[in-house]
C-alpha cells in the first residue's frame, strides 16, 4: 500500500505505528524470522537471545554422550550424583550406605516416666483437661485419664463398643471427643468433670480414624476409613457437612488455630485438602434435587496433590493462617505456607529429614518454635521449625545494634570508647558461626534434628506438647503401640 519504504516522506518524526507499517512492508516475516531465531539458538544448546556472534556459553544436556563425557572428566562423581538424584528420599533410607553419614543421630534423650495400664496399643494421647492431667485412648475400647506427677490413671472411660483411635480435648477444657472403631458409637461426646457420654455423634458409617475440636470449642470434625470428612455442630450434636474429600481412607485433620472455619484433611492418597465451611455449607436451594440433577460437580476444595511424593499422608497440624506442618509415609515431615503455594505448582518451604521410617504423629508447640514427630519404628525426634529464619533474624539484630553502636561515636574518627569498640567486636564474634550455619542450611535445603527421644519399640501414635508458663521448659507426651504412653522434660536452652 506504501510502496517502497524509502520514498516515505513525514513532517517531523514519523508515527510510531506507521513505521512498524513500513518494516513490515519491507520484509513481512522479520519479527517472525527474529523468534525463530532466538527458538533456534536455544535448541542448539544456547541461551534464548544469544546470537551467533559474541560471547556465548554452551548449555549442557546430561542425556548427551559427549556432554556426559565432558561432565566425568569435570565432575568425578557425577555418575553419583546422577543416580541419588533419580532416587526419592524414602528408598534412600534403606539402600543408601552413606545414609547415615548425611543425616546423623541428634543427641538421645530418654524419657522421664512410662504409663503402663493399658492392655492393648495406645492409638492417641493429649494434655488436659485439668492441670497435669491428660488422656489416653487404645484399642483395648477404653479412655484413662492419667496424673503425670504421680504416675497413676486416676479415671477409666468405658463406652465404645471397639478399639478407640484417636481422642481430643476441647479449649474450654469440659468437652472430650473419642472416635473408634466399628459402624456404632464410633464418636462419643463426653462432658468433663462428670465423665459420663454427653452424646453419640452419628454420621459415619465405618470405622473413624481422627477427630479435632476447632479452636473456638464450637465444632468437631471427623474423619472414618471412607474418606469421608463431617463437621459437628458440639452444642446441637449435630451433623453440619458432610463431604467425600479422599479417595481411600481419611487419616487426619486440624482446624486452623487462628481461624475455626478452616480445616485441613489428609489421607491415604496423598493429598491435603483445605476446606472453608463456609463455602461448603451452601444455601438449601443449591441441594434441591432439581439443581444436584443438572449439576456436573461443585468443588470449592484447595489443597495439594500428592503432598509426600505420592505417599499416604499420616498426620497434619494447621498452626495459623499460613504455616502447615504434615507427615507422611515419605518418611518425611514438612512445613508449608499458604502464601507461596501458587496453583498446580504447590511446594513445600521445609523439609526435616533424618527418620528412616513413615511419619505417623506430630505436634508443634504453641509458639511455633518447636515440632516433635512420630515414627512407625518408634522413634521420636524434635525439630526447630524454622532454623535458618532463626539465624537471619539473629544476624539482623546483630547488625542493628552495631549500626546503632556506630551511630553514637562521638568523635570524627569514630573510633568510639573502649566499651563500644569492646561490644562492636562481641557482635562480628557472634556474627561468624552465625553466617556458618545460615550458609549450610541455604546450601542443605532441610532441617536436622535438635533431639532423639528414645522410649518406645513399636510405632508412634500421638504426640502432645504441654509448655510451662514462663516458656523455658516443657513437657512431651508420646503414645504407641507398644501398649505405653512415655513422658519426656525438655528444657529449649538446650535445644539450640
Amino acid at each position: 500500500k506504501f510502496g517502497d519504504p524509502s520514498t516515505l516522506r513525514f513532517r517531523g518524526a514519523p508515527p510510531q505505528n506507521l513505521c512498524v507499517c513500513a518494516m513490515a512492508a519491507a520484509d513481512p516475516f522479520a519479527l517472525i524470522n527474529r523468534s525463530m531465531g532466538r527458538a533456534a539458538a536455544a535448541k542448539g544448546g544456547y541461551p534464548a537471545g544469544a546470537g551467533a556472534a559474541g560471547r556465548r556459553r554452551k548449555l549442557l544436556d546430561p542425556t548427551n554422550p559427549k556432554d556426559i563425557e565432558y561432565l566425568r572428566r569435570m565432575h568425578p562423581d557425577f555418575d553419583e550424583v546422577m543416580v541419588s538424584a533419580s532416587i526419592d528420599y524414602r528408598t534412600a533410607c534403606h539402600t543408601d550406605a552413606n545414609f547415615a553419614n548425611k543425616f546423623r543421630i541428634p543427641p538421645v534423650m530418654e524419657s522421664q516416666r512410662a504409663f503402663r495400664e493399658h492392655t492393648n496399643s495406645v492409638d492417641a494421647v493429649c494434655w488436659g483437661p485439668e492441670a497435669g492431667k491428660f488422656v489416653s485412648a487404645s484399642h483395648d475400647c477404653t479412655l484413662k485419664v492419667w496424673d503425670a506427677q504421680r504416675g497413676v490413671c486416676t479415671d477409666t472411660l468405658t463406652g465404645h463398643v471397639a478399639g478407640v483411635y484417636h481422642c481430643a480435648v476441647a479449649n474450654n477444657r469440659r468437652l472430650i471427643l473419642s472416635c473408634g472403631s466399628g459402624c456404632q458409637k464410633n464418636v462419643l461426646l463426653w462432658s468433663w468433670p462428670e465423665k459420663k457420654v454427653r452424646s453419640e455423634l452419628s454420621g459415619h458409617g465405618r470405622s473413624v480414624v481422627h477427630c479435632a475440636f476447632a479452636a473456638d470449642s464450637a465444632f468437631a470434625a471427623t474423619v472414618d476409613q471412607d474418606g469421608m470428612v463431617l463437621v459437628h455442630d458440639v452444642e446441637r450434636s449435630l451433623c453440619t457437612l458432610r463431604l467425600a474429600a479422599h479417595r481411600g481412607t481419611a487419616h487426619a485433620s486440624s482446624f486452623c488455630a487462628d481461624d475455626g472455619n478452616l480445616l485441613l484433611t489428609v489421607g491415604a492418597d496423598g493429598d491435603m485438602h483445605l476446606l472453608d465451611i463456609r463455602e461448603q455449607q451452601g444455601p438449601k436451594s443449591w441441594h434441591m434435587p432439581s439443581t444436584v440433577a443438572n449439576a456436573v460437580t461443585r468443588k470449592t476444595v484447595l489443597g495439594v496433590h500428592a503432598a509426600h511424593d505420592g505417599y499416604a499422608v499420616h498426620a497434619v497440624e494447621f498452626v495459623d493462617r499460613t504455616s502447615i506442618f504434615s507427615g507422611g509415609a515419605d518418611c518425611k515431615l514438612k512445613r508449608w505456607d499458604l502464601r507461596s503455594m501458587a496453583p498446580f505448582t504447590a511446594k513445600s518451604v521445609g523439609q526435616y529429614l533424618g527418620h528412616t521410617a513413615p511419619v505417623r504423629s506430630l505436634a508443634v508447640t504453641p509458639d511455633k518454635r518447636f515440632v516433635a514427630s512420630g515414627c512407625e519404628d518408634g522413634s521420636l525426634r524434635v525439630w526447630p521449625t524454622d532454623p535458618l529464619g532463626d539465624r537471619r533474624s539473629a544476624l539482623r539484630e546483630l547488625r542493628a545494634e552495631a549500626k546503632k553502636i556506630e551511630e553514637e561515636f562521638e568523635d570524627e574518627a569514630k573510633l568510639g570508647t573502649p566499651e563500644q569498640r569492646r561490644r562492636l567486636e562481641e557482635i562480628r564474634k557472634a556474627q561468624a558461626p552465625l553466617r556458618e550455619e545460615e550458609a549450610r542450611l541455604a546450601r542443605d535445603g532441610y532441617v536436622s534434628a535438635a533431639r532423639a527421644l528414645s522410649a518406645h519399640v513399636g510405632l508412634v501414635s500421638g504426640v502432645s506438647w504441654q509448655v510451662d508458663s514462663a516458656n523455658n521448659t516443657a513437657q512431651i507426651l508420646s503414645s504407641s503401640w507398644d501398649q505405653t504412653v512415655q513422658l519426656f522434660n525438655i528444657a529449649f536452652n538446650d535445644l539450640k
